[in-house]
């Protein structure tokens, strides 16, 4: 069985898809893996998460893959409208065990978005495809051993409408660790604040990539529980050894956001846009992450 693990990127927009081809970053809501061997840690389960289940049955590199976790950071829909769509549920005898993890919040809503007579239960759609399906309920400060590895749970700063109106959700952020590998850190959707800076800088420490929203350019554009690659090239700098990849773009142009990226991130080796189809490889000897070429099924 392979050891090697590897990062993939699947989807990296925000809030919204646009039409495929569109962007050469991306266009496709949330959704990045880690993997190695029969497991599968799912960040988020956006329309990325059709590509990521195709590619299990087709990408020899994802071919062990047995067990598969979805980490939901929320209950927004751009963050589960994927699972719909995954193969896992309309492939026969599969033999994949899915679980899916989640604020109580974020399942429900699932739970319900999927329920009649607005579509079908997963439970349906499970019947005759996968293994098994299961639904954990998961808080910030909840650690979950997974086999030989785990994942805690993270509290992040996110919500919806504006003053007088502002609904604050109960949003997740991750870090899954691989016994004798690499941590991943995923900070999706978050708005960070001063009181937020703790949790950010241990969540990069010690991880060699850490994933974070950055639907805007600049600080000063910080709303509606996002970031900004400003901010996330601070933590960069605080964090030389983290990988840190910019990703949750809003509908800003691929020149805006390579704008950005070269703006805030300039001398940073390790600042780097979140693409789809990127792919990365954890080199034991170097330590860190290494490209590994396009991850998955072809693309238009």
């Amino acid at each position: 069985m392979s050891t090697d693990a590897y990062f993939d990127v699947w989807g990296c927009r925000g809030s919204r898809s646009s039409a495929p081809g569109r962007s050469r970053i991306g266009s496709y809501t949330s959704c990045y893996s880690l993997h190695r061997g029969e497991d599968l840690f799912v960040f988020d389960a956006g329309r990325g998460l059709a590509s990521l289940a195709d590619a299990t049955f087709e990408d020899p590199r994802l071919a062990q893959v047995t067990r598969i976790h979805v980490l939901i950071s929320h209950a927004h829909l751009d963050h589960w409208e994927g699972l719909k769509d995954a193969s896992w549920f309309w492939t026969p005898k599969n033999g994949r065990a899915v679980t899916i993890y989640g604020t109580s919040e974020a399942l429900a809503t699932i739970v319900l978005g999927l329920a009649p007579p607005a579509f079908v239960p997963l439970e349906v759609l499970a019947l005759g495809t996968v293994e098994t399906l299961a639904w954990v309920t998961v808080k910030a400060g909840d650690k979950v051993e997974i086999g030989r590895d785990s994942f805690e749970a993270l509290h992040l700063n996110h919500y919806s409408g504006l003053k007088g109106s502002r609904r604050d959700l109960d949003t997740v952020g991750f870090r899954v660790a691989l016994r004798d590998g690499p941590s991943v850190s995923y900070l999706s959707d978050h708005e960070p604040v001063p009181e937020t800076q703790g949790m950010e800088d241990a969540a990069a420490h010690g991880s060699a990539l850490m994933v974070m929203d950055c639907q805007f350019a600049d600080v000063i554009d910080h709303a509606f529980g996002h970031g900004s690659q400003e901010h996330a090239a601070g933590c960069a700098r605080r964090h030389p050894r983290t990988l840190i990849l910019a990703a949750h773009h809003g509908p800003r142009t691929d020149d805006q956001i390579e704008e950005a990226r070269e703006r805030h991130g300039a001398g940073l080796d390790n600042f780097a846009l979140a693409i789809e189809g990127q792919g990365l490889l954890w080199d034991v000897g170097l330590d860190r992450f290494v490209a590994c070429g396009r991850a998955g099924v072809s693309r238009p």
